[in-house]
């Protein structure tokens, strides 16, 4: 049994077939010892041999991107690449922006790679990698990593290295809106939220052709598209846009006029001539959009 188990090893091994002299089973046990130490040693060093080439491309890989950050000047910095992180990242990519991506996922760094996006591997609270991705240098800062705690972090840090940087922080619980700006976030986004009051506005106002948002002050202020009638016996009707004061008593604008369902006219002068059944595109915030649709309505 032995002397198989001898053979077998010797065999597989390929270290021989016979012996130039009579060994004792002693002797073999020694050398089938001295077999595994060998390969043993042998497949560790090309085991740590294969790893540190790897480390050795990553390290490469990273000095050149910080090469390349380093002659980036008004960039955006974008903190995490999940699924707020994506669709963020591509919008600033077709605005032509250029953007540094700061992840520590391997799953999403190697994403973020695909996508062709500038990857600095890393924690984005830490202060040399915020530092690394060129924030004394950025036009701006998004923090948009899966916890509030981790973006409060990334909002102090940045303010304490460059305080005028702007930094937009994204926002998963609404009691952490006003941490992240008392940690100086110059906007919170929460995009469930935004989601959410979209979704319903949708379902509810089946006329509502469009809404958008935008950023006033650091709080993204949302805007409705709709159309609404001119009704007969309403104050304004007859009367022209000028003199009618929608505008005035209302803030929302006539972005265009549909006269009698015939004849579309797009951004209106003061002196057209409003009647009963003519069609308004109007743009303002819901308060504002409410306002002129009463003011459509006959008060009798």
């Amino acid at each position: 049994m032995f002397d198989s188990l001898y053979m077998v090893v010797t065999t597989i091994t390929t270290v021989g077939f016979g012996e130039i002299f009579q060994m004792t089973d002693a002797a073999r046990a020694w050398a089938l010892i001295l077999i595994a130490v060998g390969f043993g040693v042998s497949f560790y060093t090309a085991g740590a041999a294969i790893e540190y080439l790897i480390d050795l491309g990553e390290v490469r890989r990273g000095v050149r991107v910080r090469k390349q950050i380093d002659q980036m000047n008004g960039h955006i910095v974008l903190c995490g690449f999940g699924r707020v992180g994506r669709a963020t990242y591509a919008n600033l990519l077709d605005s032509g922006f250029d953007v540094v991506v700061i992840e520590q996922d391997p799953e999403q760094v190697e994403r973020a790679e695909r996508s062709g996006a500038m990857v600095l591997t890393g924690d984005a609270t830490h202060n040399d990698t915020l530092v690394a991705a060129g924030v004394e240098r950025a036009g701006a800062l998004i923090a948009c990593v899966d916890t509030d705690s981790d973006n409060l972090v990334i909002a102090l840090s940045v303010k304490a290295l460059r305080p005028e940087l702007k930094v937009i922080c994204r926002a998963t619980e609404p009691e952490s809106e006003r941490k992240l700006r008392l940690a100086g976030a110059d906007g919170v986004v929460a995009p469930q939220a935004v989601g959410g009051e979209r979704l319903a506005a949708l379902a509810v106002h089946p006329e509502l052709s469009q809404i958008f948002d935008v950023v006033v002050n650091g709080r993204p202020v949302v805007f409705h598209v709709e159309e609404l009638d001119v009704l007969p016996g309403c104050v304004v009707d007859g009367k022209t846009i000028g003199d009618s004061g929608l505008r005035q008593a209302t803030g929302a604008m006539i972005l265009a006029v549909e006269e009698q369902k015939l004849n579309m006219v797009v951004n209106p002068g003061p002196d057209l001539r409003l009647r009963a059944g003519d069609r308004l595109v109007m743009v303002g915030t819901k308060e504002q959009v409410n306002s002129a649709a009463r003011l459509l309505t006959p008060t009798h």
